[in-house]
């Protein structure tokens, strides 16, 4: 659970549902206006373990989304 927690904390998290009792994982979702590298435009991502969703939640991991111009 700890590295659930820190997960968590990160200021660009929304939530983080622990699902491995069901067989689904862990579902990350970002907050409005992040999402992952690994899949531009997409603020939610499932993670088999939790080693897996630290690494994949880092600042590294994730970016802002670029501001759309008018």
């Amino acid at each position: 659970m700890k590295t659930l927690d820190a997960i968590r904390a990160l200021p660009h998290v929304m939530h983080v549902d622990d699902e491995r009792g069901l067989d689904n994982g862990i579902i990350v979702t970002l907050k409005d206006g992040w999402e992952f590298k690994l899949d531009p435009g997409c603020g939610v991502r499932g993670f088999e373990t939790a080693t897996e969703a630290r690494q994949g939640t880092t600042a590294k991991a994730v970016a802002q989304k670029a501001l759309a111009s008018a």
